[in-house]
């Protein structure tokens, strides 16, 4: 149901990611934990060397705070 993508992100920026349809915001770096939105569009399973994003492109924007 999900695709998932690999993201090399080796900023430490403020990255969320926002689901377009709750407008859950989820943070970049889960420590390894995989954090769904409240309507499980999307998920994000991040740490210090990888994020992965489950959903379609259009199910959520990348927010910088």
């Amino acid at each position: 149901k999900h695709m998932s993508q690999e993201i090399a992100n080796k900023t430490k920026k403020d990255l969320y990611y926002k689901c377009t349809h709750c407008k859950d915001e989820i943070f970049w770096d889960t420590h390894k934990k995989l954090i769904e939105c409240k309507c499980k569009a999307i998920y994000v399973d991040g740490c210090e060397d990888y994020v992965r994003v489950g959903g379609d492109k259009k199910d959520y924007e990348v927010i910088s705070k």
